[in-house]
């Protein structure tokens, strides 16, 4: 669903059943990943009587889909050149 916040439209997901193997596949796992491509905040929520191992399986799977988590945006600069396009 969606909702606003400070006039913005923020789009809410739940990704259910991220399994070890998803991002190659297995299972419904590439529909459900492929679903958090156009997010710009992923939240992950764990139950705690899991043990921490299960975080990192999620945060590898979605690594491995070219979801880059805790890291700063690529720097892309474009300049003009003044012969020949752009550099």
């Amino acid at each position: 669903g969606t909702m606003k916040y400070r006039g913005a439209r923020i789009q809410v997901l739940d990704l259910p059943g991220i399994i070890e193997g998803a991002a190659a596949g297995k299972g419904r796992g590439r529909q459900v990943i492929s679903a958090a491509r156009t997010c710009d905040l992923i939240m992950i929520v764990l139950d705690a009587g899991k043990p921490v191992t299960h975080k990192f399986l999620i945060e590898r799977e979605l690594m491995n889909f070219g979801i880059r988590l805790n890291e700063e945006p690529p720097l892309v600069v474009i300049r003009k050149k003044d012969k020949g396009g752009i550099d």
